[in-house]
């Protein structure tokens, strides 16, 4: 089975994909997602092939929208199916796809979810809301395909159409935020799925999708899709084929871009602005909008870091700006302000009080040291004491790779400031396996590694990192840190539809997370979105992030294959 990778500042590792049962706000604005510069220009030339390549060595010939993405060909899910609504996670805006509205009861109970009209499959059936309820019924007759939780643990109880163009969701006890993975699931025809048994394994090689392309042509190293002639958006997409090609190495793919062979890449480029944009600044453009974020995790459960003086003292002798710059040379923002409450940058404006900035820290290694002191700890021949006169003995760091440069330069100067404090350490590098499984263990002392399960809203990493049900074995709360205020905020969060009640359970999440310190945000996490300007315009960037950088096989990389025009 082949796993789709992210790639770090020549780091490869598993993608984070959203974990079950957690959700978005259901108060978010609606978006057209829809390029402004398109829209206000009255005549865009069409035509011409968007060339991608992504280092993935081989092309699976697998077009099914049911399985995790990676097993399946890149483009199945941005290219040839699509979801009832797309999810922005830098803008926190809703884009209408085959959804054009939806409305939650006054219990909470019952979400109703219009689907649009005058849309038909690729083989010329129609679509109706008969489609989204068969697909929603047919993962819950197939667990395995039930990949984010839809009826597992959810509180939904059924799925039904009413009509030709309205579908209706209940649930037993209210869970607003599973709107989120409803709005993600991949609709499938009826007519053409209801005789398959296998939906976990069928290949699905004749694909039938609503989307913006169809597949023309299959290789292990390319796949060619071309514009679906029928597709309902008028208009678009205004390129004639998308062609999404493997390549053995990122390295290949940043070549083939300096060159221009390519439009397209997703790779965290090593100093970017010299080695890519500097070659030729009017055409070659990077934008990595963070997404996510860089951690020090502490394991709270194991002394002296069970401490939540000390883990906030800590937190002032990291200099953050400078471990950004050393380990993505400026081309990834440094995690300040509300980021330490683990919010994304892009969501501080709609979701982060500013009554919480008095909790905040700056690197300042005095500060650092006169918390240290006034909790109880004394520093003697450069080595901290506790409170009790003990010598905290060395302690290690732990990363994943091999090869996660960017990780490496982090723990690095992590374990270079720990010990101006009085703290010696060493960084541990295990391979993904060891690492992935003793992060969920607490097999560590500290750790560097990402917040689990981002989404549109910090509900999406508060749930995932602080919930007491995913403390576990396999669970996401890595820092093993939660108590009941947190869980009684997330449970109001998960209750209401009402924004108000959303964003005052959130900012006491985040109340909890600065005073405790269970981990310490260092640096963005962001989505590494490389392009060329020379054949195409229309691209999403900070000024018009109408997705999210995303990379090829995602649902965000849709609206980007429909913006996209010839100059």
């Amino acid at each position: 089975m082949k796993r789709r990778i992210e790639q770090g500042a020549k780091t490869i590792r598993p993608r984070m994909a959203l974990v079950a049962v957690v959700g978005v706000a259901v108060a978010l604005s609606l978006a057209l997602g829809l390029s402004t510069s398109a829209r206000a220009t009255s005549a865009v030339t069409t035509g011409g092939t968007l060339n991608i390549e992504m280092p993935w060595g081989t092309i699976a010939d697998n077009f099914n929208p049911m399985v995790p993405n990676g097993t399946n060909a890149g483009g199945t899910l941005s290219c040839l199916y699509e979801q009832l609504f797309f999810l922005n996670t830098v803008t926190s805006q809703i884009t209408p796809v085959l959804g054009t509205k939806y409305t939650w009861s006054k219990d909470n109970l019952k979400l109703t979810i219009t689907t649009r009209s005058g849309v038909t499959w690729s083989d010329g059936k129609p679509f109706s809301a008969a489609d989204v309820a068969f697909t929603f019924n047919y993962i819950k007759q197939y667990p395995a395909i039930d990949l984010n939780g839809i009826w597992k643990g959810s509180n939904l109880t059924s799925v039904a159409a009413t009509g030709t163009n309205q579908v209706v969701f209940t649930f037993s006890k209210p869970n607003t935020p599973m709107f989120v993975f409803i709005a993600g699931v991949y609709i499938i025809p009826e007519h053409i799925w209801s005789s398959n048994t296998s939906p976990n394994t069928d290949p699905n090689t004749n694909p039938v999708g609503t989307g913006p392309f169809v597949l023309k042509s299959f290789t292990p190293t390319a796949v060619i899709y071309d514009k679906n002639p029928s597709y309902w958006m008028a208009g678009r997409p205004y390129i004639d084929s998308v062609v999404i090609a493997a390549v053995k190495s990122n390295d290949t793919a940043l070549l083939d871009l300096l060159a221009g062979n390519i439009d397209y890449t997703y790779d965290a480029i090593t100093n970017p602005a010299q080695t890519y944009v500097a070659k030729n600044p009017s055409t070659n453009k990077f934008w990595w909008p963070d997404t996510n974020l860089n951690y020090l995790y502490f394991n709270t459960t194991k002394a002296p870091f069970n401490d939540p003086a000390l883990r906030r003292a800590l937190a002032y002798g990291l200099n953050t700006k400078l471990i950004a710059q050393r380990a993505y040379y400026g081309g990834v923002d440094a995690s300040t302000g509300g980021q330490q409450a683990a919010v994304v940058g892009g969501q501080l404006t709609a979701w982060y009080p500013s009554s919480l900035k008095k909790l905040e820290w700056t690197y300042n290694v005095n500060t650092a040291k006169a918390l240290l002191k006034q909790a109880g700890y004394t520093l003697k021949g450069g080595t901290l004491l506790t409170p009790k006169g003990k010598a905290i003995p060395k302690q290690q760091i732990l990363i994943g790779g091999p090869g996660w440069t960017d990780y490496i330069v982090i723990a690095t100067m992590v374990s270079q400031e720990l010990k101006a404090l009085g703290i010696s350490s060493s960084v541990v590098q295990q391979p993904w396996g060891s690492y992935s499984t003793n992060l969920p263990k607490g097999n560590y002392q500290l750790a560097i590694s990402w917040g689990n399960g981002p989404g549109p809203t910090p509900y999406f990493m508060d749930y995932n990192d602080f919930a007491k049900s995913k403390i576990g074995p396999t669970g996401t709360n890595w820092s093993f840190f939660s108590n009941p205020t947190i869980n009684k905020a997330l449970s109001t969060y998960a209750g209401s539809s009402d924004i108000k009640v959303q964003k005052t359970a959130l900012a006491t999440i985040m109340q909890q997370v600065l005073t405790n310190v269970p981990m310490v945000a260092l640096t963005g996490r962001p989505n590494w979105f490389d392009y060329q300007t020379k054949t195409f315009t229309g691209w999403p960037d900070a000024t018009n992030p109408y997705n999210a950088g995303d990379p090829p096989d995602s649902p965000g990389a849709r609206l980007l294959y429909l913006n996209v025009h010839l100059p």
